[in-house]
């Protein structure tokens, strides 16, 4: 994505809970490693990923679980960002295009030709003769003597990469240029890359490259080696200041999450400093993979597709928990985890407490909020382009509610909002208060209230926002039966 002003500066969706054109939102992944080659890069498949990482990597494992969503799902999966964490300065790097289809005797055909490289604001040309080349690498090596800097060839990329010679943010690297430069795919042309990130990077400075890259995404999580605790810590203080916009998947298999109300733990951190938006697994990656790709999995297009993370499994993932003194621990910690659970004779696995962080208590309402709001955004900017002016009158209100009301519709066909939930008399209260009418019981009739108010002089010579409030109910979902049995004799 290039450089771009925040949309938010034109049309703000403020998400709280009480107790048309344009492409609709991906709740894709990010997931941020220590490993990656590219700063950053979107993969559609599990051998997309393993083409960079390898198939033994944490990356390609992840890519596995992820894009295999839940069972019982009517989509799956589509996208998957990695970013690199920069935990200390690199070198920067060319990376070039494959030469897969490129065959050792078409290399060493090469003799007596130019290349430059500008590294480090030097300029570094040579002749290059690759006719005695014995390998890809052998040929790197001869590449990066005939320069003076360090190369290397890449047997997952098929590419030859091309190092800065110094490890600082001030480390840069240009395209090749030269006679040999477009063969050898080196130049922006034919598909080469240069990565001049290369300062150690605190979480709000990857965040905002990540998100200079990319909008299309909701969750975020990391690979094994990427995240200590303290990282931990910073993401969700993070993610916490993002209006509910994002939503942090953390993991880990501490011992202090094991101790009931267990203050020193990482959710009792989270409950202390009032931390929004973060689910912390008991469990490892294939677990995170698995919350990552049931939100990518949900599909809002489909009738009563509104679905709880509760009781979602995949095949093949063990369970992180077996007994119910430790689901009982983790639980009052504020952990969710997938537990193993047994009948007389049938024994299943799936995820449970599926809460995340803050005001909206669980999974599915914290995702089904940020595609929402994705969505009324969308209608809001796409009013405003389409129309020549939207005036502050009932015409103007008339405009903003036929806007918003397909993306509220969306949602009533999906299941997440749901009309004919009791509210008690104090919700029933502060929404007629906020209102100024019986809002209530327009929430309880038709499962949503949109209020429109009157712009005031001063909004109006700034031409500000009209003054506005929608309410909704999602309905919740069961995680728990309880029936009494009676026998009557």
């Amino acid at each position: 994505m290039l450089p771009s002003i925040p949309m938010k500066r034109i049309v703000s969706i403020n998400p709280s809970a009480l107790g048309v054109g344009g492409s609709a939102l991906g709740l894709n992944t990010v997931l941020l490693s220590v490993d990656s080659i590219f700063s950053i890069k979107s993969y559609a498949s599990p051998d997309d990923v393993a083409s960079v990482f390898g198939y033994e990597s944490p990356e390609h494992k992840f890519a596995e679980g992820y894009f295999a969503g839940f069972i019982g799902s009517t989509k799956k999966p589509e996208e998957l960002y990695i970013s690199r964490y920069n935990q200390k300065p690199i070198a920067a790097k060319l990376i070039g295009a494959s030469l897969k289809n490129i065959g050792l005797e078409s290399i060493k055909t090469i003799f007596n030709g130019e290349l430059e490289i500008v590294v480090d604001g030097e300029l570094k040309t040579a002749n290059i003769d690759l006719s005695k080349a014995t390998s890809f690498s052998d040929a790197a090596n001869i590449l990066g003597t005939a320069l003076g800097v360090k190369c290397e060839f890449n047997f997952h990329l098929q590419s030859l990469i091309f190092y800065s010679g110094k490890e600082a943010m001030d480390s840069s690297i240009g395209f090749g240029s030269g006679e040999v430069a477009t063969y050898l795919g080196l130049t922006k042309a034919v598909g080469a890359v240069v990565d001049n990130h290369t300062g150690a990077e605190g979480v709000s400075e990857l965040m905002f490259r990540v998100t200079n890259y990319t909008l299309n995404f909701s969750t975020i999580t990391y690979s094994p080696d990427a995240f200590s605790l303290e990282h931990r810590q910073a993401m969700a203080l993070w993610n916490s200041k993002q209006d509910s916009r994002f939503w942090f998947v953390a993991y880990e298999m501490e011992p202090n999450a094991l101790l009931e109300n267990n203050p020193d733990s990482f959710g009792g951190w989270i409950k202390e400093n009032n931390i929004e938006g973060t689910t912390i697994i008991y469990g490892d990656l294939e677990h995170a993979a698995l919350a990552c790709g049931f939100a990518a999995s949900i599909n809002f297009d489909e009738f009563n597709g509104n679905t709880t993370m509760e009781f979602r499994r995949q095949g093949g993932v063990s369970a992180s928990v077996t007994d119910e003194p430790t689901a009982n621990a983790l639980e009052s910690n504020g952990y969710t985890y997938y537990g193993a659970y047994a009948t007389a004779k049938d024994r299943f696995t799936f995820f449970s407490n599926t809460c995340v962080s803050g005001q909206f208590s669980w999974v599915n309402t914290y995702l089904n909020q940020i595609y929402m709001h994705s969505q009324l955004q969308l209608a809001g900017i796409n009013l405003l382009m389409a129309a020549k002016s939207v005036p502050y009158n009932d015409t103007g209100k008339a405009m903003h509610r036929a806007a918003y009301k397909d993306p509220i519709d969306q949602m009533i066909n999906f299941g997440g909002i749901q009309n004919g939930v009791e509210l008690d008399e104090l919700e029933k209260t502060l929404i007629n208060q906020q209102a100024g009418f019986d809002a209530a019981m327009q929430l309880y009739l038709d499962g949503w209230c949109l209020v429109l108010g009157t712009a005031t002089s001063e909004i109006r010579r700034k031409r500000a926002a009209l003054p506005s409030m929608l309410w909704y109910t999602d309905g919740g979902s069961v995680h728990r039966i309880n029936l009494s049995s009676i026998n009557i004799q």
